[in-house]
């Protein structure tokens, strides 16, 4: 299994001008979702997903070892 150093960015919004319940709860089950993508991948939730905030943009990202569980190694392949 290849794992890379770097966290990958899953989900990306650009927050509302003034604080929203609406949006805050989608943000939350975002995150939410991505922990039960971690607990079934064996994984802990806490420690492989993060929340992100850099001015008005709020990102859901993922560790690079919760990547490494979606995504299949590739190999190598030679079309004839």
């Amino acid at each position: 299994m290849i794992v890379t150093c770097e966290w990958v960015t899953v989900s990306s919004f650009i927050a509302p001008p003034q604080a929203e319940t609406d949006f805050e709860a989608i943000v939350a089950a975002d995150v939410a979702r991505w922990h039960e993508a971690a607990r079934e991948a064996g994984l802990v939730g806490e420690n492989h997903v993060r929340l992100r905030r850099e001015g008005d943009e709020v990102m859901v990202e993922i560790s690079p070892e919760l990547d490494a569980a979606f995504t299949p190694e590739q190999t190598l392949w030679r079309a004839v």
